[in-house]
């Protein structure tokens, strides 16, 4: 994914897909998107979900001011939680570019 360093108040939409890539059941979960650089021990950004269509696994990020202000290669992942359970998605990579 690539996103413009500063920019915000956009929507980032994203599908939540089981090992057998079907829709995973979003009903009863929270969903953050965590940002971090590779090798970090800690994330760069966390970024609240607001669920679409639970049942079809949809979920959309909207990126805030504070969000995306540094250029470079970040990974990526959604945290799944529900009363008793987390749950991490594969990571994925991030490439937040320079805008004028």
């Amino acid at each position: 994914m690539k996103v413009k360093k500063g920019n915000y108040g956009y929507k980032i939409p994203a599908k939540v897909l089981k090992a057998d890539f079907t829709a995973f059941d979003l009903t009863g979960y929270t969903v953050k998107m965590k940002v971090w650089i590779k090798g970090a021990e800690t994330t760069k950004w966390i970024l609240d979900g607001s669920i679409t269509d639970a049942t079809k696994g949809k979920v959309e990020f909207t990126v805030e001011n504070t969000h995306f202000i540094e250029v470079g290669n970040f990974l990526g992942e959604l945290e799944l939680t529900s009363a008793g359970s987390v749950e991490s998605t594969k990571s994925f990579a991030i490439e937040v570019e320079e805008s004028l």
